[in-house]
């Protein structure tokens, strides 16, 4: 066989396999372009998915005559929790909850739960700069209840499995994680 004949087979299979390889980058580029939703890049670079479960006692919020009552509830998403923390129930009356928290606020969702109610929310994906979720239930009696809680959270990378809890009196959060 001739150096020439060697070099021209080489160089057909050398062509050939990078054809099949951008074949493969082009079928990809294509599903993507097609779904945006699939994910690009790796798992650890992907936004955070967090899975919300609401879930309300059948005795919670009892109101002057010691029935179960609905609540009014918000999930609040924030960059940075002091000042939720140090927030005081006054001051949810006074002004909209983006002025009380400023710019370490982010977005919020408004729920009303009814006794004994369950209720799982759709999947959620969270921005990087998303680092916590707050939630806040308005009891009948905010002085003798535990009306707020904070988790902290990764925007990146994670999936989160959260449990709402509204108990009688409290409400409770809890998270399980998976990277």
């Amino acid at each position: 066989m001739s150096v020439k004949l060697r070099y021209g087979l080489l160089l057909l299979v050398l062509v050939l396999s990078g054809c099949s390889k951008s074949w493969e980058a082009t079928k990809k580029v294509g599903k993507v372009l097609w779904d945006p939703d699939i994910p690009v890049g790796k798992a650890n670079q992907q936004p955070s998915e967090i899975a919300i479960t609401l879930l309300a006692e059948p005795d919670m919020n009892p109101n002057p005559d010691g029935e179960p009552s609905p609540v009014e509830m918000q999930l609040v998403y924030l960059s940075e929790d002091s000042r939720f923390e140090s927030m005081d129930f006054d001051q949810l009356d006074d002004k909209p909850l983006p002025d009380v928290l400023g710019k370490n606020y982010i977005d919020h969702q408004d729920y009303t739960l009814t006794p004994d109610q369950y209720k799982p929310l759709a999947l959620l994906r969270t921005s990087g700069e998303n680092r916590y979720l707050g939630v806040i239930v308005r009891y009948s009696d905010p002085n003798v209840t535990e009306w707020k809680k904070i988790i902290r959270l990764s925007g990146i990378g994670r999936q989160y499995y959260i449990l709402v809890h509204v108990r009688a009196n409290e409400v409770e959060l809890r998270k399980e994680e998976e990277e």
